[in-house]
């Protein structure tokens, strides 16, 4: 394929290796074009098994590949000490399996399987490399021949050298008809055979040898180890099998073979020297339990001395994923018998409900669109977030009931004494309202004086109606490491600190205190009375998605002391893709590598795009550009700790205005070449976040204030501001700059509208929608806003007085609009093109978790531990 250099990406600060392409390729132009294209689809691969392709560059008439650089030796390397003990074979084949699975599900097939093109990294973990570039770099894009594999090397054209490429072939691919992701299968097979056997199932000294060995030999199935199980020569037997259509269809079927092969029959322990460690325990359950796919499977008994253990794993249907979210997504009844969860298909948001008596998780009824779901105390109801406002909808579906206003929600909890505690705003205190709706009563306000910034996450504690949070620092928005968990007491009205440096504290009976730190969920011991953590902190589980950027864990645990959370790796945020989408809704990526990004806004021109890359509204936040059609990045802004956000381009396209927390959340200018220095709107910057520039260059619109914002316009000669409407958000101009379009947020029974007004504040307001609307954005013709996740276009004219046409749909998109007035989403000027963050896909995480009584294990590995 060329040669491959290891690299520094300058900008992104990586290790990257680049590939460069073959000189032949880059002179058959046609190949080289569709090439272009295959490999933009193979860049759409998001899974922590392949190595991903960053970009696609060309210098001086040479295309050149920028890939993941990924450490560590590759299979065949390993294979060539010797045949593999089997139990790691058979773990390096489940991970193959894995990667094979998240590529053929998107219709990408390898086509070019085999031990040098795995690699193994110094942490075990494996990478499939190439990824459909046989595909890629052949002739036609067929199935290529044995002479233009992509991993041909030249002496392996050579009389009596063994081919390695050729011995994985399949049959079908041998004879040089087209394959589907069944080659795959039977590469797998083969690559399996060879760890176990360490040795190749087929081989010859010609090509011509090794591909009659292919067509019409058996394989030596006495060269497998002695101990190999049956259940694996089952496996190689039907991944081998020389016609495809009764060879193995779906290498998840091979995969969850090998799970249920690595599952052990765990042994009551004999001595209590010889006890695993906690972590141990839960994963040797875990795999156990997934490979039941969703049935119950208990522990064997143990002696008296120890108390079994109890789970089972719930497996999403095909196609639905627990979506990625900055709100917890999951909760569990006190009584622990029922689990509701939030399940994504397609982009669209359902609760699903899953009984220890039911196999299936069934949705409930009622709840599109949900967020953070809560169990109310008897398990009779969930409350929900969805739509601005914070709901409750009975268990087993119906009508879903408003209860208050919570725009940008942080958690609720259902105490027993009837009422919600919940936090409206992700910079807010917390409220209290009767589970029966009524007035909303504020409990707590983060203190500024003390470097707070939110107060979120609310759970019981038992005994009366105390209340356990989080305590987000001014210091540290987007890392929750440093944060504090606190009880607010309802004698006192007061709140008191009781663990420093962790999230999402949770009591678990009879006396645990769980929370997040850095990925990790961990636990202590927690004296309820006197409200302390003693002792040491334990890790209950390294393996926890979540959200560090919110501080939130995937988990929850009920009173009666069942853990449910979902397994995987925190920090997808930062695997985010921007979308650009015609006028029907159909979308395509931009070509850059998946970050964390936000806030995507078109440049005049509509060639390139601005937009901060961190966790959103936080520390680590920048600013970038990119070019449109090539994916190029430039760096912006480099906050050295403070965040820098919400771009907007000049009319000219010349310079970037940005809030900044550098100086309490100002507004600053830079020139969008990168060149010059950060400049501050006002001599002494106040919170406020820039949402448009008038096409004159005169005024910008600013939201003063957040998140109870305003709305002011601010004069670039004079710096003279018109406050247009409080309690408002997201404002744009009219093309001709005499109207100024917003959205109101909402309150009490009334959701956001939008409303245009005349921006010199003469008067006059005009409101638009009459259901609701969000996020408008103003284009030559149009204005554009969201109705959840509808497009809704209206056709305005501006002169001599404001008039607009009736709305209409363009389409609905799976993407997350963002939060008022931060907003994830644009229109280019010509309103043709649309620009949104997200994946169609937003997660890989597919099944929950749930642990039985495993306080009564850890009770007693809390004090060895200490030990």
């Amino acid at each position: 394929m060329g040669e491959v250099y290891r690299a520094r990406d300058a900008r992104l600060s990586r290790e990257v290796a680049i590939k460069v392409l073959p000189e032949g390729l880059t002179r058959d132009t046609e190949r080289l074009n569709r090439f272009r294209r295959e490999a933009q689809v193979l860049a759409s691969l998001n899974h922590p098994h392949i190595a991903a392709i960053y970009g696609l560059e060309e210098q001086d008439g040479r295309e050149a590949l920028i890939l993941e650089l990924v450490e560590g030796e590759t299979l065949a390397e390993r294979i060539a000490l010797g045949p593999l003990p089997v139990d790691d074979a058979l773990e390096i084949a489940r991970q193959i399996a894995r990667a094979l699975e998240a590529a053929h599900e998107k219709g990408i097939v390898h086509r070019d399987l085999k031990p040098a093109n795995v690699k193994l990294d110094p942490a075990g973990q494996v990478k499939v490399l190439d990824f459909g570039l046989a595909k890629a770099l052949s002739i036609d894009g067929a199935s290529p021949d044995i002479t233009s594999s992509p991993t041909m090397t030249a002496a392996a054209t050579q009389a009596g050298v063994v081919l390695g490429t050729a011995a994985y072939m399949s049959p079908e691919q041998a004879r040089g008809k087209s394959v589907d992701k069944r080659a795959d299968i039977w590469a797998f097979g083969a690559v399996l055979y060879e760890m176990l056997a360490g040795r190749k199932v087929f081989v010859g000294e010609t090509v011509s040898d090794t591909l009659a060995a292919i067509l019409m030999k058996e394989p030596d199935w006495s060269a497998l180890p002695a101990d190999t199980p049956a259940s694996v020569r089952r496996v190689l037997r039907r991944c081998l099998d020389r016609d495809p259509k009764t060879r193995i269809h779906d290498i998840a079927d091979a995969r969850l073979e090998l799970d249920e092969t690595l599952a052990p029959i765990p042994a009551a322990p004999t001595e209590r020297k010889t006890r695993s460690p906690l972590w141990l325990m839960l994963a040797v359950l875990v795999f156990a339990l997934l490979a039941a796919a969703g049935w119950w499977r208990a522990l064997k008994p143990a002696p008296a001395a120890r108390t079994p253990v109890t789970g089972f794993a719930v497996t999403l249907p095909q196609g639905q994923r627990i979506p990625f979210d900055d709100l917890p997504v999951l909760d569990i009844s006190r009584d622990g018998r029922e689990l509701v969860f939030v399940g994504d298909t397609d982009g669209h948001r359902l609760l699903y409900v899953r009984s220890r008596d039911r196999i299936e998780p069934r949705p409930v009824a009622g709840s599109d669109g949900a967020y953070c779901p809560f169990f109310s105390p008897d398990g009779q109801w969930i409350g929900f977030f969805a739509e601005g406002k914070i709901r409750k909808i009975p268990s087993a579906g119906g009508v879903a009931i408003a209860l208050a206003d919570a725009p940008n929600n942080r958690g609720g909890v259902w105490l027993d004494d009837g009422t919600i505690v919940f936090a409206p705003h992700f910079t807010s205190g917390l409220q209290r309202v009767s589970a029966g709706g009524g007035k909303v009563e504020t409990l707590t306000t983060p203190d500024a004086k003390k470097g707070e910034r939110s107060h979120r996450w609310p759970s019981f504690l038992p005994g009366g109606s105390a209340v356990i949070f989080t305590i987000g620092l001014l210091t540290g928005p987007g890392n929750y490491d440093d944060a504090r968990i606190a009880v607010w007491e309802p004698a006192s009205r007061q709140t008191r600190i009781v663990f420093e440096g962790g999230s999402m504290g949770r009591f678990a009976p009879p006396n645990h205190l769980l929370f997040w730190r850095a990925g990790t969920l961990l636990v202590s011991t927690f004296d309820v009375r006197s409200r302390r953590v003693e002792g040491e902190s334990v890790v209950l589980t390294e393996k926890m998605a979540g959200d560090p950027s919110s501080g939130v864990a995937y988990a929850a645990v009920a009173a009666d002391g069942t853990l449910a959370y979902v397994p995987g790796s925190a920090g997808v945020a930062g695997e985010r893709q921007l979308f650009l989408t015609d006028r029907s809704g159909k979308a395509r990526t931009v070509p850059v590598p998946p970050r964390s990004y936000h806030y995507p806004r078109f440049s005049p021109d509509g060639k390139r795009l601005a937009f901060s890359i961190g966790p959103g509204h936080g520390n680590s936040d920048d600013v970038w550009t990119c070019e449109i059609a090539t994916g190029a990045l430039a760096r912006l802004t480099f906050g050295d700790g403070n965040g820098n956000y919400s771009p907007v381009w000049s009319p000219d396209g010349k310079q970037v205005a940005f809030s900044s927390d550098r100086a309490h959340q100002g507004t600053f200018f830079k020139n969008a070449d990168g060149s010059g220095e950060d400049t501050p709107l006002q001599p002494e910057p106040r919170p406020q976040l820039p949402q448009d520039w008038s096409r004159d260059g005169s005024r910008l619109a600013i939201i003063n204030g957040f998140p109870n914002s305003d709305v002011l316009t601010v004069s670039l000669s004079d710096r003279h501001e018109r406050v247009i409407k409080q309690m408002a958000g997201a404002a744009v101009f009219s093309p001709d700059g005499r109207w100024i379009a917003y959205a109101t947020l909402a309150s009490a029974g009334n959701p956001p509208q939008i409303v245009v007004e005349p921006a010199d504040g003469s008067g006059g307001r005009v409101q638009i929608t009459s259901d609701r609307g969000s996020f408008p954005v103003w284009t030559d013709r149009e204005l554009i806003f969201l109705q959840g996740r509808k497009v809704i276009a209206v056709e305005t004219q501006t002169q001599p007085t404001f008039r607009a046409g009736p709305p209409q749909t363009l389409f609905e998109f799976p993407f997350d609009p963002g939060t008022l007035p931060l907003r994830e989403w644009d229109a280019a000027r010509d309103g043709q093109t649309f620009v949104f963050v997200g994946t169609y896909s937003e997660s890989p995480w597919s099944s929950v978790n749930v642990i039985v009584d495993w306080t009564s294990a850890l009770a007693r590995q809390l004090p060895e531990r200490r030990k």
